[in-house]
């Protein structure tokens, strides 16, 4: 009898789910020739889910179909490698659509025609695509309330539920604040980065950043709770050690599945930048995000990209020479 509620007890803390479906997130895709290297580098990686972006700031404030034939142009590229894509919404728009603002995002006005444009958007590319998501890092880079934030996603939830109810609907864009610090502060697990000492990893997470930590957690389960949507979504970065503890912390809000549309490392300020010790560190983060119980996880990035906090986490450089971490991956996919 012992053993028996021994095995029961195993298997209830095993996770659902493991072995999560590998893609990639923002390859570069804005010319043809870049489309091209994507569709060859992920072809030879068998790497077939990607995520890429678009920004109504780009389009007129009352586009037309021709306005997005940039955007169809990508996707029909993307779609003929048979990528399968995951559409991010930035929430950028038209100064005349915007409240609050600031460098990534705005509170787009209620009497903004937000509806009009993405009823026009995925009357052009909506066949093309499987997923899609409004806000990136709305947890940290958006500008109004959390309100504010769910307000909008709920105009953007009634019109893809209306118009494209064949789409998933991704929440979001979660930084990964609020579960990382939970596990990490509340929960002590090991951080797993080598050579940063837990005080001062508990010094940048939770001694000075508490307040903060606490209205992340508060805003994302709020969300979690109240919005509609088919699949949480969590980015994890460069503390390993943390990242299972912080999807059970999004699992604990929902009752949806949770994908990671963004994982990756090394972190930028504490640990070393050169390419062998970024090939060596992608080994430990593969293998961790494939014990996950998440369907799907998105590795950060194909490419470096000095615009990004992680410039040197590609595996190829920015003239697309490829880099030691190129052969781990592909070996690391090779033997799934």
């Amino acid at each position: 009898m012992r053993l028996f509620l021994f095995a029961i007890l195993a298997l209830a803390t095993m996770p659902l789910r493991a072995d999560p479906i590998i893609g990639m997130a923002f390859p570069p895709v804005a010319t043809p020739e870049q489309r091209a290297f994507t569709n060859e580098a992920l072809t030879e990686l068998n790497v077939r889910h990607i995520r890429i972006a678009e920004a109504w700031s780009r389009r007129a404030l009352n586009p037309t179909p021709d306005d997005f034939a940039p955007l169809a142009r990508r996707i029909s590229d993307l779609r003929s490698a048979n990528l399968n894509i995951l559409l991010t919404i930035e929430l950028s728009a038209p100064d005349a659509a915007c409240g609050e603002a600031n460098e990534h995002a705005c509170v787009i006005r209620d009497d903004a025609p937000f509806e009009a444009y993405l009823s026009t958007l995925l009357g052009v590319v909506g066949e093309e695509i499987e997923a899609i998501q409004i806000g990136n890092e709305w947890d940290f880079r958006f500008p109004g309330t959390t309100r504010e934030f769910l307000a909008l996603h709920a105009r953007a939830a009634s019109v893809i539920r209306a118009e494209r109810p064949d789409l998933t609907l991704v929440l979001g864009g979660v930084t990964g604040r609020a579960g990382l610090s939970h596990a990490l502060c509340f929960e002590g697990d090991p951080h797993g980065v080598p050579g940063l000492r837990d005080e001062e990893a508990r010094q940048y997470f939770c001694n000075r950043g508490m307040s903060f930590n606490e209205a992340a957690q508060a805003a994302v389960s709020a969300a979690l709770a109240i919005a509609d949507y088919d699949v949480a979504d969590i980015h994890l970065y460069d503390a390993p050690g943390l990242w299972a503890g912080a999807v059970a912390w999004m699992q604990a809000h929902t009752d949806r599945p949770v994908w990671v549309t963004e994982f990756g490392g090394p972190w930028p300020w504490n640990e070393p930048s050169d390419p062998d010790y970024q090939a060596e560190r992608l080994a430990v983060y593969l293998d961790t995000v494939a014990a996950l119980p998440v369907d799907r996880a998105y590795y950060f990035k194909l490419t470096d990209d000095p615009d990004s906090a992680h410039a040197l986490s590609g595996l190829y450089d920015v003239e697309g020479q490829p880099k030691p971490a190129l052969s781990v991956f592909a070996a690391w996919m090779a033997e799934r």
